[in-house]
């Protein structure tokens, strides 16, 4: 572990509970359900491509519009870290969904229950359509409503799909097969640059959930890391730095907790920056990643095994494509900065202008 060591930068928060690096999709809410797959009937109505515009939330995640049994246009955000589909409860009221009559047992990071369901006639976004498609009814949470989020786009209805992401258009081209089918309308050439991540089911032996796997190197070390397109962060569990630094530093913090009055559940979070980090072969400088309990989470093993969670800050606002039929991301390389010659030189040639 010597080599982990080195690489570890450590800076504190001034308070673990005012200034939380985290948006309003809190650790804890990020959705992976510890049920099956609902069975639904799939329809490619028209062509296999089709582009549609995109937005981003506060913190940077993306939303597409959604319909629920023909309704108006729903934002709902692309999470690649759900299992399954679903909407928050002020949506479904605002829809008149009812609920089925069992409900299913929910596994997040911190925060487990029992949630109802609904199977609605027709969900459908961009030329896609599932029909009689069981999806999930979240709690409300604040910040997604003053946002204007309505749910989230799980691991169900990705199968077989492709999303490019371009920031230049506001877009994402959405395709069916492979990335590079002539069918798509994607060649070779369009990711020539690129940084190629191959994704992977959990390594770990535990049930699959259907999501998405790669690994993040420090220094000589590998850990299994989920792709998770929810987040607005990366972050590491305490399990992960076992016997380094950072496990010191976790001690102190129960210090703290202890003296302050032991109050609530002891949950120690840390901001933590690396010097050098590489989440599938994407290399990252002066990475910042939240240190934290996935005690909650089964994907681990309810904590048993050390994990990362890459979040969208790994792409650095860069154009990426999700390609869930041969289970790759693709990154495009960092725009190139311009010298001082060059830029002088523009600036010079726009004044003879």
């Amino acid at each position: 572990m010597t080599d982990f060591l080195r690489i570890w930068s450590l800076r504190k928060l001034p308070s673990l509970f005012t200034r939380l690096f985290f948006g309003f999709l809190v650790i804890g809410l990020l959705v992976c359900f510890s049920i099956a797959f609902s069975s639904s009937a799939f329809a490619n109505t028209t062509s296999p491509s089709h582009t549609v515009p995109f937005e981003q939330l506060e913190r940077g995640q993306y939303t597409i519009e959604v319909s629920i049994n023909d309704s108006e246009p729903l934002k709902f955000m692309i999470d690649t870290a759900a299992s399954r589909t679903s909407i928050f409860n002020e949506t479904r009221l605002r829809l008149g969904l009812d609920t089925d009559s069992a409900q299913k047992f929910i596994n997040g990071m911190t925060k487990s229950g029992y949630r109802p369901t609904s199977t609605v006639d027709k969900l459908s976004f961009g030329r896609h359509v599932f029909t009689e498609h069981n999806i999930i009814i979240l709690k409300d949470w604040d910040k997604a409503i003053y946002e204007g989020l309505d749910g989230i786009l799980g691991m169900d209805v990705f199968d077989n799909l492709v999303f490019a992401f371009s920031h230049k258009t506001k877009t994402v081209k959405i395709s069916v097969g492979a990335g590079y089918s002539k069918s798509t309308g994607y060649s070779k050439s369009k990711y020539r640059r690129w940084k190629k991540v191959r994704l992977a089911d959990n390594p770990y032996p535990v049930e699959k959930f259907g999501l998405l796997f790669t690994y993040t190197q420090f220094g000589d070390v590998y850990v299994p890391t989920l792709l998770d397109t929810g987040a607005n962060f990366s972050a590491i569990n305490w399990k992960s730095v076992k016997g380094t630094t950072i496990a010191k530093e976790r001690r102190r913090l129960r210090e703290e907790w202890i003296i302050q009055g032991s109050i609530g559940a002891f949950k120690p979070r840390l901001r933590v920056r690396f010097e050098q980090a590489n989440i599938g072969g994407i290399k990252l400088k002066q990475h910042e990643f939240l240190v934290m309990n996935f005690d909650n989470f089964p994907v681990n093993n309810y904590g048993a095994y050390p994990l990362v969670i890459a979040g969208i800050d790994i792409f650095e606002g860069r154009d990426f494509t999700l390609d869930f039929a041969e289970n790759h991301l693709y990154i495009a390389p960092k725009p190139r900065k311009l010298s001082i010659n060059t830029r002088s030189s523009r600036i010079k040639r726009k004044g003879d202008e």
